[in-house]
């Protein structure tokens, strides 16, 4: 029951937001306060039951379409729960950073509540049905906090990203569909080995489904509307857009495509391996190329999101826990940044890297924290993404040796941008007299910057923190693959 409230609580804050008076202090402090429900749930969970999660504990069935054996199952295993706590938690993130949203704000947190409803769901969803319903739900609220709140480019980026994710899960309910009605059933402890179906079986249905996932991750190329969106939102929508919504897709690849569909998708692997080093290689290079800070930010998350890739590809136990811990330091530190370039944005006026420079002296703390956030997406030692980007690697290199070196070259070209983005952004000289007098990040912008700071390093030295709730889940994956 407890996960079902969790799930729920959020659509109730969006009812309840929709109620308020329009007094901006008011709904920000309820917004606020409902967001801090689910998490603290979520907190609850891992402390109660975290040794006990396993592949989906804290589990609810209820038939929904009988004639179909579709039902309403949830379920919190240790696959989904990591990424089930970072959406409660980057919930509240995002409200602390929404000082650049002033209209229509109530609409504004009701749209991120709705969207928090289709995030939980689809960590926590034990059917096939379920888990595309709740992947679509997040779908309008997110073309919404776009289309409505974003910049002046945001209604074409707002059609694209829709175009494009709508097209990619469209498929995927085809891939379901085919194999639940081949298999007679949609509920995933059911189906898990494929179902019964043959191998030729399970690789027809694994293709459109697989399809659909890497379009919401997004894997190059199937990535452009990626940019678009990113750059045009504002800093809150990007804190989900980037720490939660392309995991919906590479969650899909671990929990769902590869322990359901193991025949069906061991075709694929090595194109997902490589799928995976293209977009380390190619974030790498065009973020190089970005003149707008927040485009490079996006172009390193696309980077970063192909160690996922590899790990899911590689067919071990640590490649697929290197996966998993992924999409919990990507998270972490992609709303880190978002967050800081909006700081910065909003203190210059400008995201243009040429036209900044010294803010290390104008804005300290602003400024150590987004170092901070470049050395965590470099991969340093002692941050949280050197721990499941290292395990990433090393389990893809025993699968696909040329695709791990190649990895790892990629986390070069990673350091050397970054180092670059640093170099001339915080540490340059300084380009406009202006900026003599810029003020360092408020309270309100350092309480929603800090504790992704904390987590990050904290997941960096004591990764079994989380490592030990995802291993059990992970380790069931592998006896159904036959992976070690």
């Amino acid at each position: 029951m407890i996960t079902t409230l969790t799930i729920f609580i959020p659509l109730l804050g969006a009812i309840l937001v929709m109620l308020l008076p329009d007094e901006e202090r008011l709904l920000r402090y309820a917004a606020l306060g409902v967001a801090a429900i689910p998490l603290l749930l979520s907190v609850y969970v891992y402390f109660a039951f975290g040794d006990d999660l396993g592949v989906a504990a804290l589990s609810q069935d209820v038939t929904w379409i009988w004639s179909l054996n579709i039902g309403y199952r949830v379920g919190l295993g240790g696959l989904g729960f990591g990424m089930f706590f970072l959406s409660t938690f980057l919930t509240v993130i995002a409200i602390l950073a929404s000082w650049d949203v002033h209209r229509n704000l109530k609409q504004y947190f009701a749209a991120i509540f709705v969207a928090e409803v289709g995030m939980l769901g689809v960590f926590a969803a034990q059917d096939l049905i379920l888990f595309y319903v709740f992947f679509e739900l997040t779908l309008i609220p997110m073309y919404l906090l776009v289309g409505v709140w974003g910049d002046e480019n945001r209604r074409p980026a707002a059609i694209k990203f829709f175009i494009y994710t709508f097209l990619g899960s469209t498929v995927m309910l085809a891939g379901f569909l085919a194999f639940g009605i081949l298999a007679d059933t949609y509920a995933m402890d059911a189906l898990g080995g494929g179902g019964g179906l043959s191998r030729t079986a399970q690789v027809a249905v694994a293709a459109p489904i697989l399809f659909g996932l890497l379009v919401k991750v997004p894997a190059v190329p199937l990535h452009s509307w990626l940019l678009d969106v990113y750059v045009s939102s504002p800093t809150s929508t990007n804190v989900l857009l980037s720490g939660v919504l392309p995991k919906l897709g590479t969650y899909g690849l671990i929990s769902v495509a590869i322990p359901l569909l193991p025949q069906g998708v061991e075709p694929f692997l090595p194109y997902v391996a490589a799928f995976g080093v293209i977009n380390i290689v190619y974030g790498a290079f065009v973020a190089f190329l970005q003149p707008d800070l927040k485009a490079l930010v996006a172009y390193s998350s696309i980077g970063t999101l192909g160690f996922i890739l590899l790990g899911a590809a590689s067919g071990n136990a640590v490649g697929l826990n290197g996966a998993v811990f992924q999409q919990v330091s990507h998270g972490l530190y992609s709303a880190l940044l978002f967050i800081l370039v909006g700081v910065i944005a909003a203190r210059t006026g400008t995201r243009r890297i040429e036209a900044l420079g010294g803010l290390a002296a104008r804005m300290p703390w602003a400024g150590g924290l987004l170092a901070l956030g470049a050395l965590a997406a470099m991969g340093l030692p002692g941050l949280a993404v050197f721990v499941s980007e290292f395990m990433s690697i090393m389990g893809v290199y025993a699968t696909f040796p040329v695709q791990g070196v190649l990895a790892a070259l990629g986390i070069i070209l990673s350091a050397m941008y970054l180092l670059y983005m640093l170099a001339r952004v915080i540490f340059g000289p300084i380009e406009r007299p202006a900026y003599e007098e810029v003020g360092d990040a408020g309270p309100a912008e350092m309480a929603s910057v800090v504790p992704l700071a904390v987590l990050l390093v904290v997941l960096g030295i004591f990764p079994a923190l989380l490592m030990n709730i995802q291993r059990p889940a992970v380790d069931a994956v592998l006896s159904v693959i036959g992976g070690s």
